[in-house]
């Protein structure tokens, strides 16, 4: 029986904590996916760009975690923005998912008639809903009243952005996760995601015609005293149309009890004209990885002639 208590429980806590992570944040934003962590950057280009994502965590484990990711967002009246997406994070027997909602504006900062000088400034909001499948247990006590408790929850997130990119240096803020419903510190035992924040900054070194290197940093921090912090280096090989990006990604996380370096991520990004395809690989560097395994994501982009907003953005 204790066995099962604690099999339970910690099941229980880790969907309390996949409850908290709302979209988990892996390498998204090196795939152009930043649009899924901070709504300012919903239609910073002139094109409709639809990005999906699909992450595998611990590849040694039979039913280890994975998550997918669909997005688009577009310019669509003058200098206004607005964004959609929809996330799926199944974990063994916890399996959550959330739609997002959202819109922004942008203010040119220089007089050169191009968008790569520009402010913005983005909200949206996040429905959120986590299951708990208690069949998936293997027990040997079925009817164990802790496995016929509440299996469901739902909650709603307001998210809130700003952006810059001048003169090749880019930068963004983002508070995220700030519960608009059951925002109680606990409510019917179920506790709300701790609000986060991101904070990004690079620059875009073009040493020559067509060779970029690209260092940049991000920084997450939140409520419950976590700090993630990445460290990024890219290197371009861009012609007119398309472009070859490859580099690495390395991550070190602190919490209020500990702290460890989690991953070493080869980043490898292709542009072929309007399609991005491209790829991270998770290199564990923690102690777990030696028995879950690595992880790895994949990510998929097409950037369509804007047919919301023929017009075009208004400078």
């Amino acid at each position: 029986m204790r066995k099962l208590y604690a099999v339970v429980c910690f099941a229980l806590f880790s969907g309390a904590y996949q409850a908290q992570e709302t979209l988990p944040y892996y390498q998204q934003y090196l795939l152009d996916g930043d649009f899924l962590f901070n709504p300012a950057q919903y239609g910073k280009t002139d094109d409709v760009h639809v990005n999906a994502n699909y992450q595998k965590q611990y590849s040694s484990f039979s039913e280890s975690p994975n998550v997918q990711s669909v997005g688009l967002h577009a310019n669509i009246f003058d200098r206004v923005g607005a964004g959609l997406s929809v996330f799926r994070d199944q974990n063994g027997p916890i399996s959550a998912g959330g739609i997002t909602l959202g819109a922004s504006y942008f203010i040119p900062i220089s007089d050169e008639g191009t968008r790569k000088d520009q402010f913005s400034f983005g909200t949206s909001v996040t429905a959120y809903n986590m299951n708990f499948d208690y069949t998936k247990l293997n027990t040997d006590s079925p009817n164990d009243p802790l496995l016929s408790g509440e299996n469901s929850i739902f909650m709603m997130y307001a998210n809130f952005g700003l952006a810059a990119t001048y003169k090749n240096i880019f930068a963004g803020a983002s508070v995220n996760d700030i519960a608009l419903s059951n925002d109680e510190a606990i409510v019917n035992n179920y506790e709300p995601s701790p609000i986060k924040i991101f904070l990004n900054l690079g620059y875009d070194w073009e040493i020559t015609d067509g060779i970029i290197i690209t260092p940049s940093a991000l920084m997450k921090l939140d409520t419950n005293s976590s700090l993630m912090l990445d460290g990024n280096l890219m290197g371009t090989v861009a012609t007119d149309f398309n472009r070859f990006s490859a580099g690495a990604s390395f991550r070190y996380v602190q919490n209020r009890f500990d702290n460890q370096t989690l991953s070493i991520a080869p980043v490898v990004k292709v542009n072929l004209n309007k399609i991005m395809i491209g790829a991270t690989y998770n290199i564990g560097l923690s102690d777990i990885a030696e028995y879950g395994g690595n992880s790895f994501m994949i990510g998929l982009g097409y950037n369509f002639d804007n047919f919301i907003n023929v017009r075009g953005y208004r400078y």
